[in-house]
């Protein structure tokens, strides 16, 4: 019986120790943010700075998952751009294409493992290392086989206020749903919104009135269908196709019947050009502008003695003339 009874009393002293340990060794929000951190620091980025909307959206997503909704689940059918900016949140970017903003999810063990497994790909990448991203969130919670990681990156606007276009942007989010099929959302069909998007830039009209567009990398068919105001249920009718996911290249017909660009009419092949006419060319010829200086001649010194003796003399003659002249006066 003391056999028995000694082991188990060890083992019931030990529980209290591996429950503390098990404690310290949760991951939390914190710890997923310094990782974040430490990866933009080492890639030569300013660290991200904590946000409180965007920790309250990143623990609210994380709880969702938990609780059995798909990822990148969103409340009252906005995207992740208006729930920033409807808790107060001052989104920068082209709101109209939900602005600069993004958002990771996985499954895991430790902060750690979910950066590793976020570096798998390049728009989960860019959320953790975009040049345009000034704040972070995280959200973490535990499930039976682990833990849900959750990080929110966005970038505030410079003045920190909303923008302009952020009420309208609001109070049109039926603008969003038009999108969608009879005001359906995606996330109401999959439970999943674009969580990275790129700008869509407008193809012009053919001349036959079908406006085609080609597929670049980062955009979505909800993007693409706000962007040209139609719905992904009519995209899909006009090509004969049903999918939702686009790559990149794609060519879809977005719209038929439009007007397209005036044409510009080219240069007529017979217009006269007229060869510009050869000018005179100066010929400079070099004229000489120097003044002709005549030499001066220097004598040499023996020459200088005799003239000068020749005045002593002329002058002693003159004397000799004046003084006999006065003399005969007398």
């Amino acid at each position: 019986m003391k056999k028995i009874f000694l082991p188990l009393i060890f083992l019931l002293a030990l529980l209290p120790f591996r429950f503390v340990r098990a404690q310290e060794s949760v991951p939390t929000p914190a710890e997923l943010i310094n990782e974040v951190n430490a990866l933009r620091l080492a890639n030569g980025l300013n660290a991200l700075a904590v946000h409180h909307v965007l920790m309250q959206i990143a623990q609210d997503q994380a709880n969702g998952i938990a609780s059995g909704n798909p990822g990148h689940w969103r409340p009252e059918n906005m995207t992740l751009g208006q729930w920033m900016m409807s808790l107060g949140y001052p989104l920068s970017g082209d709101l109209s294409q939900d602005g600069y903003r993004s958002e990771n999810w996985v499954s895991g063990q430790s902060a750690h493992d979910a950066v590793q497994a976020w570096l798998g790909d390049e728009p989960h990448t860019n959320t953790m290392l975009s040049p345009y991203r000034s704040d972070i969130g995280a959200g973490v919670v535990a499930v039976e086989d682990g833990y849900i990681f959750v990080i929110e990156t966005a970038l505030r606007t410079t003045s920190g206020q909303m923008q302009s276009n952020a009420a309208a942007i609001l109070t049109g989010i039926p603008l969003t749903q038009q999108a969608y099929n009879a005001g359906a959302t995606l996330a109401a069909e999959n439970g999943t919104l674009p969580q990275y998007s790129l700008p869509v830039r407008v193809s012009t009209a053919n001349p036959g009135g079908d406006v085609v567009h080609e597929v670049q990398y980062g955009q979505t068919l909800w993007s693409i269908a706000i962007t040209y105001g139609t719905t992904i249920k009519e995209i899909q009718r006009l090509n004969n196709w049903y999918g939702e996911t686009v790559y990149v290249g794609q060519q879809l017909l977005v719209m038929k019947g439009a007007t397209p660009p005036p044409q510009v009419m080219p240069v007529s092949a017979t217009s006269t050009i007229i060869a510009p006419q050869p000018t005179a060319t100066a010929t400079l010829t070099a004229a000489s502008t120097a003044t002709q200086i005549k030499p001066i001649t220097t004598k040499s010194p023996q020459e200088l003695t005799l003239s000068v003796a020749g005045i002593a003399v002329a002058a002693l003659v003159l004397g000799a003339v004046f003084a006999f002249s006065r003399k005969r006066e007398e």
